[in-house]
């Protein structure tokens, strides 16, 4: 009897301990099939986000391929020219244009010309072949155009807003043309070749290139400050000619050209302009007795020829100007005769004919 009882309560252990096992396996396979499950996808697994503001939004991370630019179409051409326009109203008093290297050198060397013509009611046309950036880019080249308007303003005697277009020449170089909005008969281009510097070495930041080395066929080709546009020295010529043609001048005022006497010890844009602006004169058949050539940083050696009235208004000009020129330092308008190399210029204005270079 004492067996059969033993008997009856191992059995009872026995059906416990299977049904707990029973149990642990179906938990434990409930959780593996889950895991593998949700691994796979097959399962959703659902959980509380965790709250952020858009203040905090995560940073998406960086692409880990590089974006695929499409190329040009195949069919892109240049744009096409805009025909240099004339002289929108008729110059009946005739038009005096002049061709400088850079943003001051009309009204270093060839003023009180300007102002005269713009008194005796001329059009003036006024061109200028470098940006002047001293190979400091852009920034600077855009200051010193704002400043040479500003001081036209002062010539002019009137305050106002100018109009900027943006041409192709028929030679298909770009050019900037500004305008007084009150006044169609000044306009100044800027043609925004680099600064060649003093010696014609050109400057690293623009590939060392320089008017001179142009000029003297050392290099092929310079490039525009403002686009990098190609300029061969004959797309230059072309293009000074195409200008020249466009204005009609009965006065057209360079500076003095390299092979002259008088270039000596002048800036070597200076004289590299002049002999560019000689060469694309004749081509274009403009006549050599419309032409004059302002003498430069030469000029120290002959005596002042400039007081009252004409004077004070030049020098009123140039220090407009300088406002804009971070390079010029005049504290007024009397002060700037003291600027080194140029400074004595201001009070000199010299011209030479074409038989006299």
């Amino acid at each position: 009897m004492e067996g059969t009882r033993r008997y009856a309560r191992a059995r009872r252990r026995r059906a416990r301990l299977t049904v707990m096992w029973s149990v642990i396996g179906v938990i434990v396979l409930g959780v593996v099939g889950f895991s593998a499950g949700a691994a796979t996808g097959l399962i959703p697994i659902f959980a509380t986000p965790t709250p952020w503001s858009s203040a905090e939004s995560p940073t998406p991370a960086p692409p880990t391929t590089t974006p695929q630019v499409p190329e040009p179409p195949a069919t892109s051409t240049a744009p096409e020219p805009s025909p240099t326009p004339p002289p929108p109203v008729a110059c009946a008093a005739g038009t005096t244009m002049s061709v400088m290297a850079h943003y001051d050198d009309d009204l270093i060397f060839a003023n009180p010309a300007i102002t005269n013509a713009i008194a005796n009611g001329q059009c003036v046309r006024t061109v200028f072949v470098t940006a002047g950036d001293a190979g400091s880019g852009m920034t600077y080249a855009t200051s010193r155009e704002t400043g040479i308007l500003r001081a036209y303003d002062v010539l002019r005697g009137v305050d106002g807003e100018w109009t900027e277009e943006h041409l192709v020449l028929g030679t298909g170089l770009p050019v900037t043309r500004f305008t007084p909005a009150d006044d169609p008969d000044i306009a100044v281009t800027f043609i925004r070749l680099p600064d060649g510097n003093i010696s014609g070495q050109g400057f690293e930041a623009t590939g060392w290139e320089s008017l001179s080395r142009l000029y003297g066929q050392t290099i092929d080709v310079m490039h525009t400050v403002d686009t990098a546009t190609p300029v061969s020295l004959n797309l230059l010529k072309q293009s000074i000619g195409e200008l020249i043609t466009a204005a009609h001048p009965t006065a057209l005022i360079t500076l003095v050209p390299g092979w002259s006497w008088a270039s000596h010890r002048d800036h070597s844009d200076h004289s590299t302009v002049g002999s560019l602006v000689r060469d694309s004169a004749q081509a274009a058949g403009l006549s050599v007795d419309v032409m004059r050539y302002a003498t430069g940083y030469g000029n120290k050696d002959k005596p002042a020829n400039l007081t009252g009235d004409l004077l004070d208004l030049k020098l009123r000009a140039f220090f407009e100007y300088t406002k804009y020129d971070h390079v010029m330092k005049c504290d007024t308008p009397v002060a700037c005769l003291d600027i080194k190399m140029f400074g004595h210029s201001l009070e000199r204005e010299y011209f030479l004919t074409d038989g006299e270079l």
